[in-house]
């Protein structure tokens, strides 16, 4: 039987006050130690609220809980119940004031675009992609649900910053590794499904309960549309992982002026001494790894089942190359790391990216052509480490499938010059099958552990190429290698569940006879660090100690070749110093 709705002002203020008593209700409810301020600020803020639920029931000529706006309401009760969800559940201890609003004011919007397409259009396509977007806003938490069944914990704005500076092909090799291509498939037929069930129910709705025929202008309709939508959409940028998105964002913008900064310092560095690491032409090599983890690598786990390090455990019995025993990452994502890494910033003192130096420059300084050759698709993105790439002489972008096709840039080296070369490839980063080619599969069973495997195998074969080449045609003199961070097999190695083989890395230094010959204290220092706790952000100052490039922005209490490196396991700290070397628990 079709109802016509019925509607009087009492009941339109009725339910405006009821729509205030429930959020007030939520943000009670959800509220940590808010300042009398905030609660005032907020009390104001839903007065506002409730009274444009007023003037949108006045407009419509319809309650606001009326049973036709079913499937708006469903944004609200949606978003209330994530509200509730992230403080009861993840244990998020934010005030929940912008998913509140969000769900009111959405609910709001929605009920005015239905009301719009049903007295001032004629086509179902407006209807369909009203309930496209009600379904997109309310997708957005989904992102944090999947994240957090995934990992445990609640999206970190470092996630968010490696999000906007990763590649298409990364993201979609993360989404196979970790979510997999039928989840992915599973909540598409989900969304599917949903809009399905919107329709049906909007149009049982809308036969049931049509509108009274009340005359209302269409413009004033499409204004108060774009007013309603405007604070949701304001406030979502402001809300959840969103938010630390819209901050990655700006962040990556503003260190776009590292160029600039740089070009307008170097001519400030001051090195200590003019001294070489020897007088003929040589070559210092640094190769940075990706996600490689000690845990998982023969050399430094003997009871490994995969035999994937044969040439470095070679290594490890030839003098000239000295194996780290205890090195962390400082983070467990490459831009935070590299940032650190590749700069003065870390951990330990008080500078800011924008006013750090890079060992590019001061290579450069020290007299070496530099050289940058990297194996990442899209230009490494728009992150830090691209801006220190940007300093090099010479850059290479290979963006082919397999790291080792970076080699056949050695050839184009002159062995006349002083060198400094810096690889960057892909590494053991996820998807791991996607490291080796088919042909080179070492260890065939089919687990998730033989393909990482595999590919840190590809990478000990990499590392022994670029030595042998080195080493026969360049003259290497000193070889550094570090992977950026470590991994977890399972939930690779965002930084949300803080597990400690996300930071647990492999590094070795390689150095020749004459480096040796002439640089015996610093050769010498570096053997008896090998035991020695460290952190990936004192690369910076043990690369300018190796090639005698101390100077003014160098500091002695970071560099593992110098009798003064001052750190030990109890003052150092991975994941952005959140959490001390000491709580590893492979430790103990």
């Amino acid at each position: 039987m079709v109802k016509t709705i019925k509607y009087t002002k009492l009941s339109y203020l009725l339910q405006s006050v009821l729509v205030l008593a429930t959020m007030c209700s939520l943000f009670f409810v959800t509220q940590h130690e808010v300042s009398s301020s905030g609660i005032g600020l907020f009390i104001r803020k839903s007065i506002v609220c409730a009274i444009v639920i007023y003037v949108v029931q006045y407009i419509i000529g319809c309650s606001f809980f009326h049973v036709r706006w079913l499937t708006q309401l469903f944004v609200m009760v949606w978003w209330y119940a994530f509200s509730l969800y992230k403080c009861f559940y993840m244990g998020v201890g934010d005030i929940f004031e912008n998913e509140i609003f969000i769900g009111t004011y959405g609910a709001a919007f929605f009920i005015v675009t239905q009301y719009y397409c049903e007295k001032f259009t004629t086509s179902s396509v407006f209807f369909v992609l009203a309930d496209i977007v009600k379904l997109l806003l309310c997708s957005v938490t989904f992102v944090t649900l999947i994240h957090y069944k995934i990992y445990g914990y609640p999206i970190v704005y470092e996630e968010m910053l490696a999000v906007y500076n990763t590649t298409y092909n990364e993201a979609v090799e993360w989404i196979t590794t970790y979510v997999g291509l039928s989840n992915l498939l599973l909540l598409l037929l989900v969304g599917g499904f949903l809009l399905v069930i919107l329709q049906v129910i909007r149009k049982k709705e809308m036969y049931c309960y049509p509108h009274s025929n009340l005359p209302r202008n269409k413009f004033l309709v499409i204004v108060v549309m774009i007013a309603l939508a405007y604070y949701p959409t304001v406030t979502l940028a402001d809300t959840d992982w969103v938010k630390d998105y819209v901050s990655a964002v700006n962040y990556s913008n503003d260190i776009k002026n590292y160029g600039e900064y740089v070009s307008n310092s170097i001519e400030t560095i001051q090195l200590s001494s003019e001294k070489k690491i020897t007088t003929n032409p040589h070559t210092v090599v640094m190769v940075i790894g990706e996600s490689a983890s000690r845990n998982y690598m023969k050399i430094y786990t003997p009871d490994f089942p995969y035999d994937n390090t044969p040439w470095l455990c070679d290594c490890s019995n030839n003098r000239d190359f000295i194996v780290f025993s205890n090195a962390y990452g400082c983070h467990s994502l490459t831009q935070q790391v590299l940032e650190n890494a590749l700069t003065e910033k870390s951990q330990y003192n008080e500078k800011d990216f924008l006013n750090s130096m890079n060992i590019i420059d001061v290579a450069k300084k020290k007299g070496y052509k530099t050289y940058w050759i990297t194996n990442l698709a899209g230009g490494d993105g728009a992150s830090t480490f691209s801006l220190v790439a940007s300093r090099a002489d010479v850059i290479y972008r290979e963006a082919s499938e397999y790291d080792d096709n970076m080699l056949k840039y050695l050839y184009k080296i002159n062995p006349e010059e002083n060198n400094f070369i810096v690889f960057h490839g892909n590494g053991s980063h996820a998807s791991y099958s996607a490291r080796y080619p088919d042909g080179y599969t070492v260890f065939h069973d089919n687990s998730r552990e033989a393909e990482y495997s595999n590919a840190i195998r590809f990478v000990d074969d990499f590392l022994k190429n670029v030595y042998e080449y080195g080493n026969n045609n360049l003259n290497l003199q000193a070889m550094l290698y570090f992977s950026d961070h470590g991994e977890n097999l399972v939930t690779g190695h965002g930084p949300s569940d803080r597990s400690f083989d996300k930071v647990r890395i492999p590094m070795f230094i390689y150095l020749g006879k004459e480096f040796q010959k002439n640089n015996m204290d610093k050769y010498e220092s570096l053997v008896a660090n090998k035991s020695t706790f460290f952190t990936n952000d004192m690369i910076y100052n043990t690369f300018l100690g190796i090639i005698n490039a101390e100077c003014n922005y160098y500091d002695s209490g970071e560099d593992l070749s110098s009798s003064h490196y001052s750190h030990t396991i109890d003052d150092l700290y991975t994941f952005g110093k959140t959490v001390k070397i000491l709580k590893d628990p492979f430790l103990h």
